[in-house]
Order: C-alpha cells, then structure tokens, then sequence
C-alpha cells in the first residue's frame, strides 16, 4: 500500500498524566487530516489510569504499554516511542498535556516547505507553547507564541531555559531563528528519527540541549513558529513526576549529568553520534554561551 506523502509520525511520551485522553482528542479533532496521523504512545501507568475505547482501539494509534515503574525517565520513554517510526515524511514530538489550534497540521508542514524552499534543507519548528488552564480552556489562554532563551546551569551544565514571547509577533510572516529545541513541541522532517534518536541515558536535564547539540551538529537549523500552534500545561498538578515515584532518580540523574558532561566535550557514544556538518565549537558560538561553565 503506498503511504501517504505527507504522513505525520506523533511521537507522545506520557508518564501518569491525567491530560494525556484530551491532548489525543485535540491532536485529532484540530488536525486538518487526522488520517496522516501515525501515533505512537509510550503510555507510563498504574492500573487505576485508563484510555478510552476509541484510543485503544484506533488503527492509527499504537499504544506502548508500560508499568510506570519500569520507567526509565523523559528521554527513555521518548526513545521507545521513537522506534515506531516508519519512514514517515514528517515527525512531530509533544508532550502528553497539549491542546492544538484548528489545522495546525496543516501550519506546521506549510511553514516548513516555506523554509525549506528558502534554502533551509533540515528545519525545525520548535520552542515553549503558551500556556492554557485545563479547567477554563479554550479561554484563558496565552495567545502569543514563545522565544526560548537561557535560564542557567545545572551543576554547571547548559540545560536550563524559558520562554519569553516574541515581541511584534502579529508583525512577522514567518518563522524566527531559534537557538534551542524544545522536546515537548518539535516538528521537522522524518529523517530526524533516524539521524537524531533519543538518548535513554539522558534523565531530565540535558535532553533538550543534547538533542539540540547533536542535531544543529548534523545540520539542522532550529526555528520557532511565528503563529500559536498549541498550547501547554506547566502546572504539573495534573500529573505525576517521574521522580515522585522513583526513589533512584537522584542516581540517574547524576549519571545523565556525567554523561551530559562528557557529550558536550565531545565524546561520542554508540548510536547516538555528534554529526560532522558542524562542531561543538560552532554551536556555542552561534548560541553565545558556553555549554560548561568555569571551564
């Protein structure tokens, strides 16, 4: 059966969330197409947590099943919802508590052929969503979109940011330069899943920079959308943090920390290469912040 051209791979890495139904429901109900959507869920759970029938048994919906304590963190889950990928044209990586604006499939390819007929051969759509209140939505909600900038380090490593809004947005016609990536809303070609797969040995802190570091280094370029594609739940009331479950996440995460460390020095770890179009060097340079600080 021939695939569709412009097949979109959802990736969703979901731990204990209480929004997860309702982001399925916006990501389908708000796509233009919802059949080129191909959704694959890494769906970290207790036996109290449930989906509806329609979910479980959508053909576009694959559902990876796993005990929340057998989860490994963020990254770890992203990883395993990454290796459904099927050679889809596009790919798209949320987080589990999102809610979309109407054919924001349709925005989000179209803003990436734009930059790609400009001379952009890898683009990434990307960055921070505004926020929205579960309880009052669709009002209440940020109407602006984000620019992402350094926040700080963590034990004195570059992986801290926030987002700050674009200021004359309703001015501009397309999409900003970006100098970070955002894991919890990332658009871009499919290839990414096969050139930039998600390192399982990155806790929490650190996935979104060495992320970012490995594919700017193989060539991609980070852009931020100009108009509001979705919106995101920070308040995490509405869900449970990894940690608050695993009493080891202290020794994760100082292992992720050394390993963050010696990413950005250069080492390159099997299946999860650096890239060679650009170098550590270039990507501090172009970023203006060291990736270690006091070094």
């Amino acid at each position: 059966m021939k695939k569709n051209q412009d097949e979109i791979f959802v990736q969703i890495p979901s731990y204990r969330d209480t929004q997860l139904i309702y982001t399925i429901e916006s990501l389908l109900n708000n796509a233009h197409d919802s059949t080129r959507l191909k959704i694959s869920i890494c769906w970290q759970h207790d036996k109290s947590e449930t989906l509806t029938k329609e979910i479980l048994n959508s053909a576009n919906i694959n559902i990876i099943d796993i005990d929340y304590r057998e989860s490994k963190g963020a990254n770890w889950a992203r990883s395993v919802a990454q290796k459904n990928w099927d050679n889809e044209t596009y790919t798209l990586l949320i987080d589990s508590h999102i809610r979309f604006s109407k054919k924001w499939d349709i925005k989000l390819i179209n803003m990436l052929i734009e930059l790609q007929n400009n001379g952009i051969s890898k683009p990434i759509l990307t960055g921070y969503p505004p926020s929205f209140d579960p309880k009052s939505f669709p009002k209440n909600k940020s109407n602006y979109p984000l620019k992402m900038y350094v926040e700080g380090y963590y034990f004195n490593l570059l992986t801290k940011f926030n987002g700050q809004p674009i200021p004359y947005f309703k001015w501009i016609k397309s999409p900003i330069k970006a100098h970070f990536i955002s894991l919890g809303f990332l658009f871009t070609i499919g290839n990414f899943n096969r050139e930039i797969p998600f390192d399982p040995n990155i806790y929490f802190y650190g996935d979104e920079i060495t992320t970012g570091l490995r594919a700017y280094c193989h060539g991609y370029d980070f852009f931020h959308p100009h108009r509001v594609i979705a919106w995101h739940l920070y308040d995490r009331t509405t869900r449970t943090p990894h940690w608050e479950n695993h009493n080891n996440w202290h020794i994760l995460d100082a292992k992720s920390c050394q390993r963050i460390k010696r990413i950005f020095k250069g080492v390159e770890y099997k299946n999860f290469p650096l890239g060679k179009t650009r170098s550590i060097s270039d990507y501090e340079e172009f970023i203006g912040y060291k990736l270690i600080e006091n070094e």
